[in-house]
């Protein structure tokens, strides 16, 4: 009986080797000052090496943590990666009309050795957002990481 549990844990050890847990993402995210809790699909990280060649893998996400793999972190931490891109689709309802929209937020490295991060989108739809920030940039959104002793958007005027 005591080998049979000690195999076991041997195969249970080695399959969590394997497969890798990886550390997930202190993170939460907000589009136009409301917290995203199921309302985002397709998440992917987007990667770029210094040679040009891309690649890109399926991340989840749930308020408070961004859930990445082991080959994440490794691909992160790698020296021939020059771009890392989070992208996602935001689906909301307004009035009667279901819309969406996708968002491709650069990260830098430093972003994943943060504590925790903050992203906060902002979308030109809403004109209170294109009025606020629409000068800081030409893109249909604008988008701010927030994380200690981080900076904040300064608004247009």
């Amino acid at each position: 009986m005591e080998i049979k549990n000690r195999l076991w844990i041997a195969l249970l050890l080695f399959g969590i080797t394997q497969i890798g847990f990886g550390q997930n993402l202190n993170m939460v995210i907000e589009v136009n000052e409301r917290l995203v809790t199921t309302e985002i699909a397709g998440a992917y990280l987007n990667f770029e090496n210094e040679d040009g060649t891309k690649s890109r893998s399926l991340v989840g996400y749930h308020p408070g943590e961004l859930v990445l793999q082991k080959k994440d972190w490794e691909k992160i931490q790698s020296e021939s990666t020059k771009k890392i891109t989070l992208t996602f689709d935001y689906y909301a309802l307004k009035g009667k009309w279901h819309n969406s929209v996708n968002f491709g937020i650069e990260m830098q490295k430093h972003h994943f050795d943060k504590r925790y991060l903050i992203l906060r989108v902002y979308d030109f739809r809403e004109r209170k957002f294109r009025k606020r920030y629409g000068c800081l940039t030409e893109k249909k959104f604008i988008a701010e990481l927030n994380f200690p002793q981080g900076g904040i958007l300064i608004r247009c005027k």
